[in-house]
């Protein structure tokens, strides 16, 4: 980069490029464009003033932070982050999609896709696109705005994976988005998000535990819905000295995050009670309720160890035999949870176990945990069925030094080139130091046949988890004063881990004549 002195050109390289790079922290900041003259340019003149006289701050005038400015640096920057995107896609041997659609703030329909590919020996995730949708989101139609965006950029033969929410959309069997994929791409696997079945076999419960639920709506929505209440019982909790002061609101939508909301009424139900007791509100019988009470403890701790499992299936770079052990270890605390509950034992619920103290609970409460863990159960392998692990025939690919795969599911040469593996320290040493996915991709050179297999099975998302984080970018950066802004080159800077190359911007924007 040039050094700033008094050579005007020098001056005018180095102010436009640092408009492009003030540019790229609006964006990854999700600030509104206005910023840049409003606060960023001014400031920094303060700033240099200060520190550094007039001579600097001239300097600083120079640099083209309008609004309209950084509209166009954020589209050049996204621009040149999509080619180096595609390009390095099309030198991989194979990727993989997850998609998810929602509405933003203006309730107009977008399609986020995520891509998984290999580039310089390793796995690389990224926003391949966002595509505004029409107000019919039907199976045809969102294959119709991928199509339209991959047929020109990539090779849908290459795409070996598509994960999606399960939406009737998306996988409907003659129409869905996948089978219009699998069309096109013959290898393509398709996967329904682990999270989202995790949530779904979660919901499923009882009619006694229902109704606490519907009970702490009901407290909630008293306490919430009413300024004047929720400040009063906000004083309340101060004065009875509580650790939290409020309540959380419960939502539907996200149906684990009552959890949070359940706990949050637990501990506070001393206050509640004195609160709604002080209201007349028949609301606060419950809170004098040992049973009640006792429901409400075990709903807390269920929803807790649920959510605990809903987070550690989130995360990037996962692999389907990663997150397929984790639901299968909560499938087998769940059957084990049900024959401690059968012995009186509760202590695993430790909520419940502290409310019940010493007492042993009444038989029929002990039959209730037990009925809704066997429930719990029953809904893990509807949506997690044992008999179609995607483990299964398939460990040797996350140990080829220690696991044997069934000799009928492999062709010769890909038996031949496992144990050739099997019996190699150095690549065992690789193994021990790298990722499952890096290591395979550096045994590719060596044993094509064996690695394409392994790498197939591992590219393609476990999860649409990049899309659900991709969707709260979108919510954060269309806030109601911006609903008209083109979110796709604001919402590809702002999440792409590729860094634009700031010397061709300059240089390509210089050779235009700079605005």
């Amino acid at each position: 980069m040039s050094r700033l002195n008094n050579n005007g050109s020098a001056i005018k390289e180095n102010a436009l490029r640092a408009s492009y790079l003030v540019a790229n922290r609006i964006a990854k900041a999700k600030k509104p464009f206005t910023i840049g003259e409003e606060l960023i340019l001014p400031s920094t003149k303060d700033i240099c003033r200060e520190l550094l006289g007039e001579a600097a701050v001239k300097k600083v005038a120079n640099v083209p932070l309008s609004a309209s400015t950084v509209t166009r640096r954020i589209d050049e920057i996204a621009e040149d982050i999509e080619t180096q995107l595609l390009e390095r896609i099309n030198t991989s041997p194979w990727y993989a999609l997850q998609v998810d659609e929602s509405t933003d703030i203006d309730n107009k329909a977008i399609l986020l896709v995520y891509v998984r590919y290999l580039y310089q020996e390793d796995v690389h995730e990224d926003l391949l696109c966002a595509l505004s949708l029409p107000t019919n989101t039907t199976g045809a139609e969102l294959f119709k705005s991928l199509d339209g965006y991959i047929s020109g950029q990539l090779k849908w033969s290459f795409c070996v994976g598509i994960c999606t929410d399960g939406a009737a959309a998306m996988t409907g069997q003659l129409s869905g988005l996948t089978a219009r994929i699998k069309e096109v791409a013959p290898e393509c696997e398709s996967t329904h998000c682990i999270i989202h079945r995790e949530m779904l076999a979660s919901r499923k419960m009882s009619p006694e535990f229902n109704s606490v639920l519907n009970d702490v709506v009901k407290v909630i929505n008293h306490i919430k819905a009413n300024a004047l209440n929720s400040r009063l019982f906000e004083q309340l909790c101060e004065e009875m000295d509580t650790e939290h002061r409020c309540l959380l609101l419960y939502t539907e939508i996200r149906w684990l995050s009552r959890g949070k909301s359940l706990s949050r009424v637990f501990e506070l139900r001393e206050p509640l009670q004195r609160f709604l007791s002080e209201k007349k509100s028949p609301l606060a019988a419950h809170f004098s309720d040992k049973v009640w009470l006792a429901k409400l403890a075990y709903l807390c701790d269920i929803f807790s160890l649920l959510n605990e499992l809903n987070l550690s299936l989130q995360g990037k770079m996962t692999t389907v035999f990663k997150l397929a052990d984790k639901v299968a270890a909560f499938k087998a605390k769940l059957e084990l949870w049900g024959r401690r509950v059968n012995r009186g034992i509760l202590d695993m619920f430790q909520t419940l176990a502290g409310i019940l103290g010493e007492t042993e609970p009444e038989r029929s409460f002990s039959q209730l945990v037990h009925d809704h863990l066997s429930l719990l159960l029953e809904k893990f392998e509807h949506y997690f069925p044992t008999t179609k692990d995607p483990r299964t025939g398939k460990e040797w690919i996350r140990d080829p030094f220690v696991n044997k795969p069934d000799e009928c599911s492999m062709s010769v040469q890909e038996e031949d080139q496992l144990l050739e593996i099997a019996n190699d320290g150095g690549l065992k040493t690789v193994f021990e130091t790298t990722t499952l996915l890096v290591f395979w991709i550096k045994v590719m050179a060596e044993y094509p046949e064996i690695a394409t297999t392994a790498l197939k099975s591992l590219l393609p998302f476990p999860t649409s988890y990049l899309c659900e984080a991709g969707f709260s970018a979108v919510t954060a950066t269309k806030i109601k004063q911006r609903n008209k802004l083109d979110i796709s080159k604001t919402l590809r800077v702002s999440l792409s881990p590729i860094t634009p190359r700031w010397n061709r911007l300059v240089a390509e924007k210089q050779a235009q004549g700079s605005h």
